[in-house]
Formats: structure tokens, sequence, C-alpha cells
């Protein structure tokens, strides 16, 4: 594929030289389409079943046999104990489904187009218009993973999380696309903002600690709604 230098990087800040497609080159360029992969959650929930399964059930005893000076509930509070471990469960398989039946990266026609769960589209641009790939550390990852940005003239910074996407669909199309690609290292979440202006990033690990107390108090709240739940029907 014929590559051509576009003077910058875009949106991509001081990312350095950027390149980008000739527009002739491409109707040449293949169909590429990246599936979800939901591998790493799906594995940790067959990983803790078990232990989900053992919680459930007490959860649902402890309801309905009561302990120490709380009475308990019979048979209402047994099913309510249950359903209160297994609804979580429930939620967290819904996302993931509408992951797999939405979310996707696909090269067609020229044009690279990412979608999220929700089928927006966070991205639709011509890959002339692309200004390289960008690779860092999110402080919420650790020290060995990363996650990528897609730079353009035309669309505002995509960061994708490689994890959470087919690996050999991920390394086909960016072979195919043949961006230049920098390593920025460890950025923290404003000085990713200020490197890549526009950069949407994940709320909840923005504002971890923040996040992190609303999450407590969810669950609490949550937990004092399933004890009374019983009594209150």
């Amino acid at each position: 594929m014929a590559m051509r230098p576009s003077g910058d990087a875009g949106d991509a800040g001081d990312a350095g030289d950027a390149w980008s497609a000739d527009p002739a080159d491409e109707a040449d360029l293949p169909w590429v389409s990246v599936r979800p992969d939901n591998g790493p959650s799906r594995a940790l929930l067959i990983k803790g079943s078990p232990l989900i399964a053992i919680g459930a059930v007490r959860m649902g005893l402890m309801m309905a046999k009561g302990r120490g000076t709380s009475a308990g509930s019979g048979t209402t509070g047994l099913v309510i104990g249950i359903l209160a471990v297994v609804f979580p469960l429930l939620w967290v398989g819904a996302l993931n489904g509408l992951r797999w039946a939405n979310a996707g990266i696909r090269l067609a026609d020229g044009v690279l187009t990412v979608n999220d769960r929700w089928n927006r589209k966070v991205l639709h641009a011509p890959v002339s218009s692309l200004t390289g790939l960008h690779t860092l550390r999110a402080p919420i990852d650790g020290p060995h993973t990363s996650r990528i940005v897609i730079t353009s003239r035309a669309h505002r910074p995509v960061l994708v999380d490689p994890r959470l996407w087919d690996a050999e669909g991920l390394r086909e199309l960016w072979q195919h696309l043949g961006l230049p690609l920098q390593d920025h290292g460890f950025l923290t979440w404003p000085l990713l903002k200020k490197r890549f202006p526009g950069i949407p990033t994940p709320w909840r690990h923005v504002h971890i600690v923040l996040s992190t107390l609303l999450i407590v108090l969810g669950c609490i709240a949550y937990i004092a709604l399933i004890v009374n739940l019983p009594f209150l029907l």
C-alpha cells in the first residue's frame, strides 16, 4: 500500500511525524472484521461459579431461617436471597451479550468503523484520514498491559483496549492499515487527555476514588434492600 507523509498527527498532539494512506489505494484494502472477546470475563465467571453458587445458597438459607435476633422470612427469603446473588450475574451476562451482538471494529470500503456495545459509532473515518496508532499504559491497567489510541484528522481520538477484542483480528487489522506506531509509555489520565485532546476516557477509571465510593454505597443499599424486601412483599 502506498503511503505518504501527512505533515502532522492531527488530534494526536505531539505524536510526531504521521503518515496516511493514499486515497487511490483505499479500494485495494481488504475487508476486516474484529469481534469482541468476552473470554476473560467468561473465564472469570466460570472459575468463580462454585463460590458464587455456595454464596447464593448460604444467603438464601440465612434469609429463610434468620440469624440472631433477626427473624427469618421462610421460602420468600430463600428465593430472594438466591436471586440477590444471581441478578448481578445476569446483569453482567446481559452487558456481555450486548457487547457481543453490537460491538465491533470493521474495515470496509476504505473506511474504519468502531462500534461500542450500544451500537454507537465511536469512530467512522476514511483510512486516508487516519494519522497513526499510539500505544500507552493507563494507570488502572498495571505494567504489563497497554491500550491503543487511533488518531485521525477527521475524528477525535479513540481509545481501544486490546484485551476486549480478538487478538488475531486486531493484528490483521493493524497490518492492513499500515499506520505508524508510536509508544508513549505510562500516561496518567490528565496527561492522556492533554496528549490526545478530545479523547473519551472511562469515567470510572478516571475518577477511581469516587467511583469506588459509589460502588460501595450502592452495594450497601442493595444488601439493605434485599434483606428487607421479604418483609415488604
